[in-house]
């Protein structure tokens, strides 16, 4: 599904980032059986470790959606993201893939997941977290790329990176194998993630502890959001089925 870019709507009202972090809305705590839909970047790494959390969780897939756009920027995510809903007189964001009683009607939780190296160059990052904050959507942006996350499950001080490319060599390298993006090279990455992650959790939150007494400058690197997204999810099943203890 191709994002529609274009002029901002009428409620929508660009401000400046270079001064001030953004202040998005917070994950909050989510009710058992909740709904998400989650817009990934990645058609791989996203895509396939949030479906892995979800299987984990015992999730139902028709309760939390992943989905890979056609659309790999920023702003062109966000509208992707709401492209897949259309909100009702009080808010409910309903599916517009709601074909029968077993499908979700509504998105409880609407997640976007982004990389900020390309669009914080390129000066697209301001602009689609601002429209996020307008549509109450939750960003999951990490610095300078998703590889920080997996890096977290590893080693508990992951930076500072330069780049996407330094980041991809410093997962490999804790991990202790050669690491890459391909699909199938992604069940043994999982295998060495997946017992680790209550622990990368928890760097996670460290990390944005570390920069937010630090003052250091939006976009902090390296950082996550991807932490609070793992959180929600888990938040939303039954507590013998968690992975956060």
């Amino acid at each position: 599904m191709a994002a529609k870019p274009g002029p901002l709507r009428p409620h929508e009202v660009r401000q400046s980032y270079a001064r001030r972090i953004p202040q998005g809305p917070l994950p909050g705590q989510p009710g058992l059986g909740d709904s998400f839909l989650i817009v990934t970047e990645g058609e791989v790494t996203e895509r396939l470790y949030f479906e892995s959390i979800r299987a984990a969780l015992q999730l139902n897939p028709v309760t939390v959606q992943v989905v890979h756009p056609n659309c790999t920027d920023a702003e062109g995510l966000v509208r992707a993201a709401m492209d897949m809903y259309e909100k009702d007189g009080k808010g409910n964001r309903l599916s517009k893939w709601a074909t029968g009683n077993r499908d979700v009607r509504v998105y409880d939780h609407v997640w976007v997941l982004f990389d900020t190296d390309v669009p914080d160059r390129q000066g697209q990052l301001g602009p689609a977290l601002e429209l996020a904050l307008n549509e109450n959507i939750h960003i999951g942006h990490s610095t300078p790329s998703v590889e920080v996350w997996l890096l977290l499950h590893f080693r508990d001080r992951p930076g500072p990176l330069l780049d996407s490319n330094a980041a991809e060599h410093a997962v490999g390298e804790a991990w202790g194998q050669h690491y890459d993006k391909r699909a199938e090279s992604f069940p043994t990455l999982w295998a060495a993630l997946k017992p680790n992650i209550p622990t990368a959790v928890g760097r996670g939150d460290q990390v944005r502890r570390y920069h937010k007494d630090a003052g250091t400058p939006f976009p902090p690197n390296p950082s996550t959001q991807l932490d609070l997204l793992v959180r929600a999810l888990d938040a939303s099943v039954q507590p013998q089925l968690r992975i956060i203890r």
